[in-house]
């Protein structure tokens, strides 16, 4: 007999791919992968700017401000986007909002390609943030259709170390590229490439199983609708309710800075620190940078296992791994210009280990609210870390560029140790702030025995729980 749940209308097995037949399997993993590559592509257009930008201020003369300007709007767009985001992949459909927003980015990287001021290039980078922005979230509703619950961590896990592979190659391979053919040409083949993603998301990508099955054999019944409330009701509830928590504002004060500090420095400004204080070329500085992503592919899967395994429990990760991450400004500021290329690889590689104990706060902001609204936390968390990202790109750029330093004559060193300083200080006071982070309530009554969450749902997914009185 065929153990089978139907689930959001479509249906899945609940003892994992074993039972699924030949078609479903195969569609499944072609769509793992279309939704992967796509990540991929999201992801270094993310992380671009640290090899990239020194090239493009040096060719249009853009000032350290400019230069920050320009990167941080990727960040801005996606904090804008990311919260709605859900709430149009369950109503217009998840396939069809990542296709149609991909391709919308791939004609901003066109745009950027051949932007020739600050205002094209900021504009660019704002459309391309709000074209990819979608990408996660609609993956994560349509895994939620075609993998099981004893399934969900493991391809969403997969789908974030693809994210990564995205990071690593914005670095030497993105510097050897641009050595080789230009900056202009590397973005028209990225902004193509992008445009690809956009065309096979739209190709291969099914939403569920049930409407494959439809394709297949077009005499089917319709799948039923979705159950709950939709639309505007859905968005005032999720909103009333996400927002009237106090402790989301405590998780979302220490991802702005946690998450925003390691990305205004290690996707930005990480690059103008090696070529300007050492004087490393983009190839020697692009091999260093590699070892920050490479650090956060193992940081954040240890991160989420620590918490699950060892602590039962997020907080502990988070302040303890933000600790840890502020330990690494300290050479930063304090030693600015005194380190050799192994000492900076060193630096880097513990940047983006430590830093990836940021990934727990989905965990913890998912378990603050009723499932119903998992999806809808998560949202608001992604919003407030981008936010953070979008500001230090900037700031760190203002304060490198500020009149009153270079005009006094400050040395590289000097500035940039100033400017590391406030990643610094901005983290080590959001710290400080998230220290009254408390779990319990809703997050206390999630869990087993054992101190884990007692469901093994994805961050941003919704099981199938009946909804629970506000403590």
């Amino acid at each position: 007999m065929s153990h089978r749940a139907t689930t959001s209308g479509s249906t899945r097995d609940t003892r994992g791919s074993a039972m699924l037949d030949a078609p479903i399997r195969r569609r499944r993993a072609l769509i793992f992968v279309v939704i992967a590559f796509t990540y991929v592509i999201s992801y270094f257009h993310r992380a671009a700017p640290v090899v990239v930008g020194p090239v493009i201020a040096g060719e249009l003369g853009l000032s350290p401000s400019e230069l920050g300007l320009m990167a941080s709007m990727y960040f801005w767009a996606y904090a804008a986007t990311v919260f709605p985001a859900g709430l149009l992949s369950d109503g217009w459909g998840a396939r069809k909002t990542m296709a149609v927003f991909v391709l919308i980015a791939a004609l901003a990287g066109l745009a950027f390609a051949y932007g020739q001021s600050t205002g094209t290039l900021a504009a660019s980078r704002f459309v391309i943030g709000l074209g990819v922005s979608v990408v996660y979230v609609a993956a994560l509703r349509i895994f939620s259709d075609w993998y099981g619950p004893d399934e969900l961590a493991t391809y969403s896990g997969l789908l974030l170390a693809f994210g990564n592979v995205g990071a690593l190659l914005s670095t030497a391979p993105l510097a050897a590229a641009i050595a080789a053919i230009g900056w202009r040409d590397v973005f028209t083949m990225v902004a193509a490439l992008t445009a690809f993603a956009a065309v096979i998301s739209w190709v291969v990508v099914v939403d569920t199983p049930a409407q494959l099955e439809r394709r297949r054999m077009p005499s089917s019944p319709p799948a039923p609708p979705r159950p709950g409330p939709s639309g505007l009701a859905m968005l005032r509830g999720a909103i009333a309710e996400v927002f009237s928590e106090r402790r989301i504002y405590l998780l979302g004060i220490l991802v702005f800075s946690f998450y925003g500090t390691f990305m205004g420095v290690g996707s930005l400004w990480a690059g103008p620190y090696l070529h300007t204080v050492y004087g490393l070329s983009k190839q020697e500085a692009g091999h260093i940078l590699m070892l920050f992503p490479l650090g956060m592919t193992v940081g954040c899967p240890l991160a989420g296992w620590l918490s699950d395994k060892v602590f039962g429990a997020r907080r502990p990760v988070l302040l303890f791994g933000g600790l840890l991450h502020l330990v690494s400004y300290v050479p930063l500021v304090f030693f600015t210009g005194d380190m050799n290329p192994w000492l900076l690889g060193a630096l880097f590689l513990w940047y983006g280990l430590s830093g990836g104990a940021f990934v727990v706060c989905f965990a913890a902001s998912k378990e603050l609210f009723d499932p119903r609204y998992a999806g809808a936390a998560v949202g608001a968390v992604t919003m407030m870390l981008q936010c953070g990202g979008a500001f230090y790109q900037y700031v760190i750029g203002v304060v490198i560029g500020h009149p009153a330093l270079v005009g006094a004559g400050a040395d590289p060193v000097a500035l940039y140790s100033r400017a590391f300083a406030v990643p610094m200080v901005g983290l080590a006071l959001c710290l400080v702030v998230f220290s009254r982070f408390r779990e319990g309530g809703t997050a206390a009554a999630s869990r087993d025995a054992s101190g884990r969450p007692a469901s093994a749902a994805v961050p941003g997914l919704v099981p199938a729980t009946a909804p629970r009185s506000k403590p």
